[in-house]
């Protein structure tokens, strides 16, 4: 019986190893066909939309700014982490509000949330003390609700900022660069932006998102070598048709 164990384990490991393998081999073909053509035309940056991108009212009001995105691991827009109010009685606020409850105008240049001056008492306030961390979990992002301004990701779920600014590997371990943002196409991650200076690419570069197991690491491993990572084009900020420039 020990020995039954021991080889349908091992039967085990070599299938997940052979399925890591391949999905592997598949990313490093996308890159073979990748372009920055859609991204141009229908991707917007993250960047830039927590530079630039006002948030309103259901008035029409601007009341504050986006602070951070929050997204499923496999790369789904979950929702918004915005800070409103900083004119209204409560003073400056942190509300978490699901994408599906977010209207995004003009481009990304506005953004129209349901929170007002008059309503937003009626939310919830997460978590169950002052002294808590609050961590969001996947379940509780299909709800608006206020939240400090350091809250935590849960389980398969990442903020933007838990990605931008860690370090990004190739296949040899050699560090690449660091991730400067993030490019959203179709309410989902569709590319992970790098600035290449640190291997003596200057400039930045788009990839494919791929999900990782642990998105707590400051590290982003991208599943290519050196020699596919050098066809790869300087991605020009300027041709990215959603970008706000004031």
């Amino acid at each position: 019986m020990k020995r039954i164990t021991i080889a349908t384990s091992c039967a085990t490991a070599l299938g997940l190893l052979m399925s890591t393998a391949a999905i592997a081999q598949d990313e490093v073909d996308v890159l073979s066909t990748w372009s920055y053509d859609t991204l141009y035309a229908e991707g917007w940056s993250v960047e830039n939309m927590f530079d630039e991108t006002e948030i309103i009212d259901a008035s029409g009001e601007d009341v504050g700014d986006v602070e951070n995105v929050v997204f499923s691991n496999d790369g789904q827009v979950l929702g918004i982490i915005a800070q409103v109010g900083g004119f209204w009685d409560i003073g400056d606020t942190h509300v978490y509000v699901p994408w599906d409850e977010v209207t995004m105008q003009t481009g990304i240049q506005q953004i129209r949330i349901p929170v007002t001056e008059e309503n937003v008492s009626e939310y919830d306030a997460f978590g169950s003390g002052w002294f808590d961390e609050e961590v969001i979990s996947a379940e509780a992002t299909d709800t608006t609700q206020v939240v400090n301004d350091d809250l935590v990701a849960g389980q398969n779920v990442f903020k933007a900022t838990d990605l931008i600014g860690d370090y990004s590997y190739l296949q040899d371990n050699a560090r690449y660069g660091y991730v400067s943002d993030l490019i959203v196409q179709d309410g989902a991650l569709s590319a992970i932006m790098v600035d290449a200076r640190a291997s003596g690419r200057p400039g930045y570069f788009a990839y494919p998102y791929g999900p990782r197991a642990n998105m707590n690491t400051m590290r982003y491993d991208m599943p290519y070598g050196q020699e596919q990572v050098d066809t790869i084009e300087n991605f020009d900020y300027g041709q990215l048709e959603s970008r706000i420039s004031r």
